[in-house]
């Protein structure tokens, strides 16, 4: 251990606490209450009594005290022991193994809990106050219940998924090792803990992991999000960590992602990556093109020598010299005996014998073996405080007051068989009562309409649809069949990639046979946070309450069958069929871009760069648009790519806005946390670490020749400013007039002054996919000119291209030219609505 405390200490652990449901109040949290505490103890907690009562009365108060600190510290948060005795450790300890500890610590006094209820006290207090009958009727009722818990601890899993399927690793590593992709880092999502195992198969790096405690990257260690490839458990905070990955793999050389779930697609997608493949096992592949590979030496910390040799050899060398001492009845008589007729033992006692001679003869050494006598002593002692006593009763030790006590309560006289049989009936009454008033109380529970809408989201949220039509009227809900269909045919970001966070009931009108309750859900994507309120009515038929199924939209698209031409580009990536690297030759030329215009602005207390780009080549371009921020002596401030306010595949001669949002690490300063302060903002907004005023920006782009993600089909019409409550919006009609469903639409707002260039961009996603030859309205907000701070209104770009073909000066058609009212208004000369979708079917 001394490696681990050295490193430690030069090298501390600064991470955010990272929540754990074991450290919850489980009357509150009831699901970690079960997992955490009632799993572990199981049937045990029947006998916890009694295990306290025969530790605290006999010499066994050592491990009963033990016991009950570790029992303590098991209920978390439950109480606020916990958090006094753990002070500061009570955020980054799980509490669970304190639970562990004590199912093991408890084994010997449940030992002599069994041992009582067959032979001794337990038992004859059974048989004199219940009779032979309750006595057996309740060692069978524990051993039915111990094996009925057990059997649902191990089932549990079927219950609840707590880990997805097993995954085939083979897919993975072989591409990994494929073309040295090795070379970049790698993410996982939706794998569980099997990314250790893919971890443990290939020699490619990622930037996530198992081990908590060797986390170096800030974006890591400032957010409590356990592992990168479940941040959508981690709510809000977990999706802004791995958003910052995504945003700038180019900082973490990162290259492929491994999805195994697409709640995260939206995210991958609107951050410029793109599916490449999908593998033999079903996981799909993401690539974000134009990353650097990793350096080919990469830095380490050198650890001395001596630390490396203990590392190495002590962990081992216990484990043998363990199996030694285990073993010793079997090697030891035969060793004493060849030694003996060697005569080495004689020998080394002579040597022994001689050399305390010479110590006890050294000035100021005491004649006697002190230390001998007071290892004798203390060894004695131990012995006797350890020793559990043959009979049910231990002798009174004086400080046990509470013993003076237990003895002072009268002993009850046995009881006549007549009073066994009463009992007996009672008792089973009890019981049969308790069952009954359970089982109501579930039936009362489930058929409550505020529960009934609660379970059917939680239904539609875990896909169990065949629960949730279960929950729907009868006499006028629609076919199973039917019922599937329309539930596929509404796709988009809440209906396809979003997942439940929190649902809140209330009625809203209540007669006897018929209610309406209101449902406000929060749901939680990877792009965003959604707050929906919906109200549903329910009837009640033969006492039970069902949920009516609201109309289907009855509209129909004008055509059955219609064509479309398209241009479509391939990439035949390697001409030759080889193991080599690729040949220059069949490496294109990066397409030619031009940007159009730049400024860096401020809103919201936000540094952006805003402006526009267009690609000026004959092929599609993958964009990367990069800005630096710098100081009066040019050193750089911040850096950051664009993530969502940009079309990142780009047609040729198409023209796409750009905002560059600069953000620090999503997180909190290690220094600036405050105890217990986890909960995070979805607004929240982590401002760059900016030391000195910004002198100058600078914009970078480039491209990639791509021919993927390229679908144009949805269109804009009758867009229209209207003012409402004092604000300004932005209304108008999608129309997808392609032949592919637009999954998720995304409005990139262009706003420009007077000379045509971008003052400001925003971007709204459609939380519903728009259909061939259908349409969709959109109605968002219009950010005032007002609110958007001009820092500085050029600044350097930076681009391939050697001579500029396109003026921003020009009027394009694109661009609606406000009325002078609403010039005024607003402050903007013309605005410009672009779109471009996820299309989510295409692999």
């Amino acid at each position: 251990m001394l490696p681990y405390w050295i490193w430690s200490r030069v090298d501390p652990i600064n991470q955010v606490p990272i929540p754990h449901a074991s450290r919850d109040n489980f009357l509150e949290n009831t699901a970690a209450g079960l997992v955490f505490w009632l799993v572990p103890y199981g049937t045990t907690l029947i006998a916890l009594p009694y295990v306290f009562y025969k530790g605290f009365t006999t010499r066994a108060w050592p491990m009963a005290l033990s016991l009950w600190l570790l029992f303590i510290l098991g209920t978390g948060g439950t109480t606020p022991i916990p958090r006094l005795i753990l002070r500061g450790a009570f955020d980054i300890l799980t509490l669970d193994r304190f639970t562990f500890w004590a199912t093991i610590l408890m084994l010997p006094l449940l030992g002599e809990f069994v041992v009582s209820l067959r032979h001794r006290g337990l038992a004859k207090y059974l048989r004199e106050q219940f009779g032979d009958l309750t006595w057996r009727l309740v060692q069978a009722a524990l051993v039915v219940a111990y094996l009925g818990f057990a059997i649902f601890t191990a089932n549990l899993t079927q219950f609840r998924k707590f880990q997805p399927a097993a995954i085939d690793m083979a897919p993975i590593v072989s591409f990994l090792e494929k073309d040295e992709h090795w070379r970049w880092r790698y993410i996982t999502l939706g794998f569980g803990d099997q990314m250790a195992w893919l971890s443990a198969q290939t020699t490619a790096t990622s930037v996530d992991g198992n081990y908590h405690s060797a986390r170096r990257l800030p974006e890591l260690t400032t957010t409590p999000v356990e592992r990168l490839e479940g941040a959508k458990y981690s709510g809000i905070p977990g999706i802004g960590s791995l958003q910052q990955f995504l945003a700038v793999p180019d900082k973490y050389n990162l290259k492929f992602v491994f999805s195994n779930d697409q709640f995260y697609d939206p995210l991958l997608y609107f951050s410029g990556w793109h599916r490449i493949q999908r593998l033999e096992n079903g996981i799909m592949v993401w690539e974000r093109g134009d990353i650097p590979p990793l350096p080919e030496v990469l830095p380490r910390k050198e650890i001395p020598m001596y630390q490396r040799i203990m590392w190495g050899t002590i962990p081992m060398g216990m484990i043998f010299l363990s199996f030694f001492a285990m073993t010793a009845f079997m090697w030891g008589p035969p060793l004493r005996r060849l030694l003996d007729e060697m005569g080495a033992i004689a020998l080394a006692a002579r040597f022994w014998r001689l050399g305390v001679r010479l110590w006890f003869a050294l000035p100021g050494v005491p004649k006697r073996n002190v230390l001998r006598d007071w290892w004798r002593r203390f060894d004695d002692w131990l012995l006797r405080h350890s020793y559990l006593p043959t009979e049910d009763d231990s002798p009174e030790i004086p400080w046990q007051v509470w013993m003076t006590w237990l003895q002072r309560i009268p002993r009850p006289k046995p009881a006549p068989p007549s009073a066994h049989q009463v009992r007996l009936t009672l008792l089973v009454c009890l019981v049969l009562a308790g069952a009954l008033l359970g089982y109501r109380s579930y039936r009362n529970r489930i058929n409550d309409p505020l529960r009934i809408v609660e379970a059917y989201y939680d239904d539609l949220d875990f896909r169990r649809f065949g629960d949730a039509y279960e929950r729907l009227d009868p006499e006028t809900r629609p076919s199973y069949e039917q019922y599937r269909l329309e539930l596929s045919v509404v796709g988009g970001l809440l209906a396809s990639y979003a997942k439940l966070d929190s649902v809140y009931t209330s009625f809203v009108r209540q007669e006897p046979d018929r209610v309406v309750v209101r449902a406000d859900t929060i749901w939680i994507t990877a792009l965003q946070e959604y707050r929906t309120t919906q109200t549903h009515t329910l009837v009640k038929r033969n006492g039970k309450w069902y949920l009516l199924f609201p109309k289907s939209d009855i509209r129909i698209p004008p055509d059955q069958f219609f064509r479309q031409p398209s241009v479509a580009w391939g990439s035949q990536q390697r001409r030759r069929v080889t193991d080599r690297t690729t040949a220059f030759a069949d490496i294109l030329d990066r397409p030619e871009l031009q940007i159009l215009s730049a400024r860096l602005v401020k809103v919201n207390d936000r540094y952006s760069v805003v402006g526009e780009l267009i690609n000026t080549d004959v092929d599609p371009a993958d964009l990367t648009v990069t800005s630096y921020l710098f100081d009066e002596d040019n050193n750089a401030l911040t850096w950051y790519n664009a993530q969502y306010a940009i079309i990142h595949k780009i047609l040729p001669k198409e023209v796409t806005p750009f905002r560059i949002d600069f953000e620090g690490v999503a997180g909190m300063r290690i220094e600036e946390r405050q105890p217990g302060a986890l909960e995070f903002d979805p607004n929240a907004f982590t401002p760059p670490d900016i030391r000195a005023p910004i002198a100058n920006f600078e914009v970078y782009a480039k491209a990639l020749v791509t021919g993927r993600d390229l679908y144009r089909g949805v269109g804009v019409q009758d867009v229209q400013v209207v003012q409402e409550d004092g604000a300004y919006r932005l209304q108008g009609e999608l129309i997808n007039n392609g032949t592919l469903e637009a999954t998720i639409p995304h409005l990139l707002i262009t706003y420009y002054d007077e000379r045509n260039q971008v003052v400001w961009v925003d971007h709204f996603y459609q939380s519903e996919s728009i259909r061939p030859q259908r349409t969709q309205r959109f109605d968002v907000p219009i950010t005032p000119a007002a609110d958007v701070e001009t820092i500085l209104d050029k600044g350097d770009i930076f681009a391939n291209i050697l001579r500029e073909e396109t003026s921003f000066e020009a009027d394009w058609s694109e661009r609606i030219i406000l009325p002078p009212d609403l010039q005024e208004a607003l402050g903007y000369h013309s605005i410009r609505v672009t779109v471009h979708s996820f299309v989510g079917a295409s692999f």
